[in-house]
């Protein structure tokens, strides 16, 4: 009997540990192989700190729709950070749940708690991206760029940090916010008006290498947002080429380079320069190519493949009609593009015939299919419209293709012509006040010169003419002299009328830079561009000016060593016949002639000075640079206090 329960035993723990084994080798079996994995954060803020600007009516809607696009790219790893209003929280209802405040502790806080995920993420093998969204106010102080949360500011150095608390593989940041290009930490360098992608690509590489920005970087204080779209303009324009839009090159992957190039393309018949995005771009480790989205790797959505022989513009609107993607794709290119399952229900697409300027547009149903959607299988809607808001000022938009040669055409011309960063409206106004003063010190100058000149050619010209009429009892020397000493006269005096009426007749620099600046900005040129050309005529004249006071100065002291050189020879020559007064006159009075030049290009300051002066040390250049080192010492009754105050 107790063999035979010992033999059950047996054969019940073989069976028990024959019915495990599957299970304990299912526990130790390798872990999935290392995949990509990405994360963000979204931070929208309509509120100014302070009630310095007015209240932004669409960065809690644009934050909501970068979310849920994110979403598709990291389902569940996605954080939120922003006030609905009453009309967001009704149109984002699933997003509504994952907000919190846009403060500066919840953003401290997601970013230790995103610190702690990456990695987790990074020690089981597996390569990080980080998003950072930001779409609200922003300004720059001292140099340093900063943007606005609901209780403090945000600064580069403060984003810089947390960037760097993060051990991802690359991040990409996108900031729709005014003077965002300088929370990259770039300065205006050398006292300049202005900054250079140069100056951010420098930036970027000593602080950030796997970084990879795309920046609105307006200077102005005013955001653009457009009822139409419910949305800011850039990054509307940025959320459709996300989406599909910039891909110009069909390879599902859509670059830096292309998304700019898109937003450009985009954004370039708007009439207004001044509300143009002025985009600044950079990819991870400074690879433009680099890919800011991948649409293969995005989940959750409804795909459309769209084709046409000409040009193909469409527009893809929700159920409530509120534009979701903007597209112009080029004659031929197929349009790939990702919406959203949540916005795809009861989305409507609305195309533009190509050449049809001012007809009504044809409007699709999109079918609720599996599979991407074609321009074949699109269930035509009578003819309407839809949501449709005042907004001529950026009716223009999208109305460009892009594709393969729009992008082309974007990469050469900022090659021909490098773009500028940092110049705000009154920045362009404050250059026209200058140049004007400028040009009319320089006219002014230019006449006067002129009138003079005219008046002592022709006053030398006349004496030389009445030289040239010699007596007849003169005799043959003296007639040879004065024909001589006449036809100088009249010469000289020839080119002294002849330059007078060149002067008159020929603007300076400071002139000519005045009117084609201000013939630019009337042309609607982009005010940056047209600002540092004409920064760049202002410091020539400061270089011009210097030249000149140093040249006289150089003369004036080699007159002043001459002539004294010449009295000295004189005083100490053995000679001592002729009248040595009249020589020591000559010589003083050249001495002193040559220290006149001497003072006046030390201590003399001209309109000319004046004017550039104040525009190099302009108050509103000085906010853009970093404050120096300045060391303070101050005595009281309760101690000495030593201070440093400024930027290394």
């Amino acid at each position: 009997m107790l063999r035979a329960l010992r033999r059950a035993s047996a054969v019940l723990a073989l069976s028990t540990a024959c019915a495990v084994a599957p299970t304990a080798r299912a526990e130790e079996a390798p872990p999935a192989s290392p995949q990509k994995l990405s994360f963000a954060v979204v931070i929208g803020n309509n509120q100014s700190l302070g009630n310095r600007r007015a209240e932004l009516r669409y960065a809690d809607d644009d934050a909501a729709r970068y979310f849920e696009i994110l979403e598709t790219m990291a389902p569940g790893r996605v954080t939120l950070l922003a006030d609905f209003d009453r009309d967001t929280q009704q149109l984002f209802p699933q997003a509504r749940p994952r907000a919190a405040a846009p403060s500066r502790r919840n953003l401290e806080v997601a970013g230790k708690r995103l610190a702690d995920q990456v990695r987790a993420a990074r020690a089981a093998g597996h390569e990080v991206e980080v998003y950072f969204v930001f779409a609200g106010h922003g300004d720059v102080a001292q140099g340093e760029g900063f943007i606005e949360l609901t209780d403090a500011r945000f600064r580069a150095r403060d984003l810089t940090a947390w960037l760097k608390s993060i051990p991802f593989s690359r991040a990409h940041v996108i900031l729709d916010s005014c003077n965002s290009f300088f929370m990259l930490g770039a300065r205006k360098p050398g006292g300049r008006h202005f900054a250079t992608s140069e100056d951010a690509s420098r930036a970027l590489a000593s602080q950030l290498p796997n970084v990879g920005v795309f920046l609105s970087t307006s200077a102005d204080g005013e955001a653009f947002e457009w009822s139409e779209i419910q949305s800011g303009i850039f990054s509307h324009v940025v959320r459709s080429g996300l989406l599909g839009a910039a891909d110009a090159n069909g390879d599902g992957q859509v670059s830096y380079v292309e998304l700019a190039g898109f937003v450009d393309t985009a954004t370039s018949d708007v009439r207004n320069p001044n509300m143009r995005p002025h985009v600044f771009a950079r990819g991870p480790g400074a690879r433009d190519g680099a890919s800011i989205a991948s649409l293969q790797s995005l989940t959750s959505v409804k795909r459309f493949e769209l084709t046409d022989v000409g040009r193909l513009r469409v527009r893809l609107r929700d159920a409530n009609g509120v534009p979701l993607l903007d597209a112009h794709g080029e004659s031929g290119l197929r349009l790939r593009l990702a919406l959203p399952e949540e916005w795809a229900r009861g989305a409507v697409l609305e195309r533009t015939s190509e050449g049809a300027e001012g007809a009504p547009p044809s409007w699709f149903g999109v079918p609720e299919q599996e599979g991407p959607v074609t321009l074949a299988q699109l269930e035509p809607l009578p003819r309407t419209r839809v949501g449709r808001g005042p907004g001529e000022t950026f009716e223009p938009l999208f109305s460009r293709p892009f594709g393969p040669a729009a992008l082309a055409q974007y990469q050469a011309l900022n090659v021909q012509q490098p773009r500028v960063y940092g110049v705000s409206r009154e920045d362009t106004l404050r250059m026209q006040l200058v140049l004007d003063q400028l040009a009319s010190v320089e006219r002014g100058k230019r006449l006067s010169e002129s009138i003079g000149g005219i008046g002592f050619g022709a006053l030398l010209g006349g004496a030389g003419v009445g030289l040239l009429h010699v007596d007849d009892d003169a005799t043959k020397s003296e007639k040879r002299e004065a024909r001589v000493l006449g036809g100088v006269m009249l010469g000289v005096g020839s080119l002294f009328v002849l330059g007078g009426v060149g002067s008159a007749l020929s603007p300076q620099k400071g002139e000519q830079a005045a009117r084609d600046f201000r013939e630019g900005i009337q042309r609607g040129q982009d005010p940056s561009q047209a600002f540092a050309k004409a920064d760049d005529v202002v410091e020539q004249l400061v270089k011009q000016r210097r030249a000149e006071r140093i040249a006289e100065g150089f003369v004036g002291s080699i007159v002043i060593a001459g002539c004294a050189t010449g009295l000295a020879v004189g005083e100490i020559a053995e000679e001592g016949g002729g009248n040595r007064m009249a020589r020591r006159l000559g010589w003083s009075a050249g001495m002193l002639g040559g220290a006149m030049m001497l003072g006046d290009a030390i201590f003399m300051r001209q309109p000319v000075d004046t004017l550039t002066s104040i525009w190099r040390e302009d108050p509103s250049l000085n906010q853009y640079q970093t404050r120096k080192l300045q060391a303070g010492f101050a005595v009281t009754d309760k101690g000495a206090f030593f201070s440093l105050a400024g930027s290394l």
